[in-house]
């Protein structure tokens, strides 16, 4: 129980009464006897529970805020995620709440009820490496707050999400690798539990396979790190039949592959190729500049905050269908390959 947002019903099993007489309680009711009101407030108090309060601010008040969960603000694309969602938020005249969940569960609840508490309007939100299961987030959508996932979303929930085209850019890529002679492209996918390091890894396989070019398991690394990451390259790059290019997935993961590169004295592009999915300014800051797939980090926050404020003004209602958009992203050529 802990591990999920507590609710009336929660309090109610405890006690073997009923979710209405809880509810009153609460409420100070005066047809609920005192003993019944201590010990709901006691339990209520020992479970943590955060009063649903959302329902009463659309009631009485705007609360003008829009809360928003991202894994870390200190990536590359998460900024970017962030400025295109405040340019909306600002423009609407709304404020934006950001929290993070520093690829932490337990922090990622702790973030949907500080939400709650603080009666946002709305939720944005990036799920953490750690999260596997989503009872938090569907505490969300069953209280009838709206909610956009972006970029790291939940599979089978009805609610509306943006993404990159991952298998299409991936896609891209590879073909750009492949174009240029390359024959062993190693990849660095991340943490398989989400769902863009799968997409990512489809096109990669893809774009083999419609080459003639057989699927080399070994070049396959998933690395959550830099310093992980780092650490497969250097054992890649230190085998006999070493890649002649390595597509990082994200900014992060091409850390890591810089790292490897250059503790190895290779020259890039000469001795090795690379290209990845990475946000400017983080692309330039190599020599030669990376070439790269635009993760649209801007786009994606922009497109996810339009699609929540149609929620909150009501030109798409709350029981409608939920939407996914993909956005397709561009190849960005540089002097890695």
């Amino acid at each position: 129980m802990k591990n999920n947002p507590i609710t009336i019903n929660d309090i109610a099993k405890v006690l073997g009464i009923s979710k209405s007489t809880v509810s009153r309680a609460l409420k100070n009711h005066p047809d609920i006897s005192q003993a019944t009101k201590d010990a709901v407030n006691g339990v209520s108090k020992s479970l943590k529970y955060i009063p649903n309060t959302v329902a009463a601010s659309f009631r009485n008040k705007k609360t003008k805020t829009i809360g928003l969960i991202v894994p870390q603000i200190s990536y590359f694309f998460f900024p970017s995620v962030v400025r295109g969602i405040e340019e909306i938020v600002h423009n609407r005249g709304y404020n934006l709440l950001i929290l993070q969940s520093n690829e932490s569960y337990e922090r990622e609840i702790e973030n949907l009820n500080i939400l709650i508490a603080n009666n946002v309007e709305g939720v944005l939100a990036s799920v953490s490496l750690e999260t596997k299961k989503f009872d938090h987030f569907q505490h969300i959508v069953d209280i009838e707050l709206p909610i956009v996932f972006f970029d790291r979303v939940v599979n089978d929930m009805n609610v509306d999400t943006v993404l990159v085209d991952d298998v299409t850019g991936s896609f891209k890529a590879m073909n750009h690798l492949l174009d240029a002679g390359r024959k062993r492209v190693a990849i660095c996918v991340g943490n398989l539990n989400l769902l863009i390091s799968r997409n990512r890894l489809q096109g990669y396989k893809t774009a083999l396979i419609q080459k003639g070019i057989p699927i080399d398991e070994e070049l396959i690394i998933s690395c959550e790190t830099p310093e992980e990451t780092e650490q497969e390259v250097l054992r890649l790059l230190s085998e006999k039949n070493a890649p002649d290019s390595i597509f990082a997935i994200s900014d992060l993961t091409m850390t890591g592959v810089m790292k490897a590169i250059f503790r190895r004295n290779l020259k890039v592009p000469e001795d090795i190729s690379v290209i990845g999915f990475c946000e400017e300014p983080f692309r330039s800051m190599y020599n030669p500049p990376l070439s790269a797939i635009e993760p649209m980090g801007f786009e994606i926050g922009k497109k996810a905050t339009e699609l929540l404020f149609e929620r909150l003004d009501g030109s798409v209602t709350l029981n409608s269908e939920p939407r996914v958009i993909y956005l397709e992203s561009n190849l960005i050529k540089g002097g890695s390959i």
